[in-house]
Formats: C-alpha cells, structure tokens, sequence
C-alpha cells in the first residue's frame, strides 16, 4: 500500500511540472505573438496605452501609434461642429442620424471599400459625382457610425461612454461586415443604428424610405 501511494504522490508531481510548464510556455508564446503583433503594426495601441487614453493620460498621442479606426471619429471637425450647433442631446444626435442615407460604395466610389472622415461624409457626399440622392448625405455603415459617434461626442458625451464597434452581423440570413455604436446608459451598453434610415437599393435602383435590414 506504501508503494501505491509512493506511485500517486510521484504522478501527481510529474502531473503538476507538466502543468506549470505548459502554463509557462503559453505565456510566454501570447508575449512573443503580442510582441510581434506590436512590431508589424505599430499603430495599435496596447490595452493599457488604450484604457491610458480614454481616461485623458494621453490627450494628444502620436499619429503613428494610433488605430486607422480612431482617426475616424473627429469630434472637433468643423462639419460636425457645425451639425452638433443644431441638436440638442443624444436623442437628437441618434434622430439627425437616422436621416442620412446608407448607399454602398461601390455605387458612391465605384470601389468595393472606401473610407471618409466625418467632415468628408457631411461636406463632400451630398455633391459626389456617384451620389444616386442629391444633395442627400450618403455613404455606408462605417462612414454613418463614426459621424453619430463624432457627433455625440461633439455634444459632450464622454468617449469612455461610447464607441463604434466593428462586427459582422446577420442581415436577413446573410452575414456581413457592419459598423454601429454602442453607448453606455445606466451601467450598460445600448445599441444605436446610425443606417436604420431610408437607404438606396442597388439592385432596384431606387431609395428605400425605411431600411429594411435587420436593426441590432
């Protein structure tokens, strides 16, 4: 009996080595692949460098260590200044958006993915060449999501409370890519669909008044 619990003792220690050294190892690999992910794209920032910027540790960063996708929301940009002069809230802010109209981009640019700040969404596409709703605003989901988040934020709304969030999303039983805002009311994160507005409909060629696709 002795022996057995010899044998039990030894297994359960070579059980616990083999445990901690793959612990060790998997930590080590997730530094290495987070460290690596850092050197080929040096425009992200690390979870404490994002949660620094958020709290205002880091009001002005440099360009090149930012995310593209933050380039996008542009709460001082005059355009969206000049919108959020004429709203008054969150309500209002979610209503003015709802009026603008989604059209793809391969109908506004003639390319399959197209990105526009704010200012260009609100200034240029009312007057694009590929605009099919003149002088309406018009662009895509992104374009749509970012301003409503410039916006809001242009109206005070602090940027720990709400953001654009990047997904794929099923649109009628099709999955695609979308972009929507989230923000926080009461300790929880409620949804706004910047493209639950009238939307143009490549395939009839015609303006949908009320879009029609699935509102998350």
């Amino acid at each position: 009996m002795f022996r057995w619990w010899l044998l039990a003792i030894l297994l359960l220690g070579i059980a616990g080595l083999g445990l901690g050294l793959y612990f060790m190892l998997a930590a080590n690999a997730d530094n290495e692949g987070r460290l690596l992910l850092r050197q080929l794209r040096p425009d992200i920032l690390s979870e404490q460098e994002l949660k620094d910027n958020l709290r205002g540790k880091h009001p002005v960063l440099d360009p090149g260590k930012q995310s593209r996708y933050q380039l996008y929301v542009t709460p001082q940009d005059s355009a969206v200044q000049a919108l959020a002069a004429t709203v008054s809230g969150a309500e209002e802010c979610y209503q003015a958006a709802v009026g603008w109209t989604w059209v793809s981009d391969s109908t506004l640019h003639g390319t399959s993915e197209k990105w526009l700040t704010p200012g260009e969404f609100l200034s240029d596409t009312p007057g694009y060449p590929g605009n099919p709703v003149p002088p309406a605003v018009v662009s895509d989901c992104e374009e749509q999501a970012n301003t409503l988040v410039s916006l809001l934020r242009a109206e005070g709304i602090s940027a720990i409370n709400v953001r654009v969030v990047l997904g794929k999303v099923d649109f009628g039983g099709e999955a695609g890519g979308h972009a929507w805002v989230q923000v926080r009311h009461n300790g929880r994160w409620m949804e706004l669909e910047a493209t639950s507005g009238p939307y143009w409909d490549d395939a009839q060629a015609t303006a949908i008044l009320k879009n029609c696709r699935q509102s998350l």
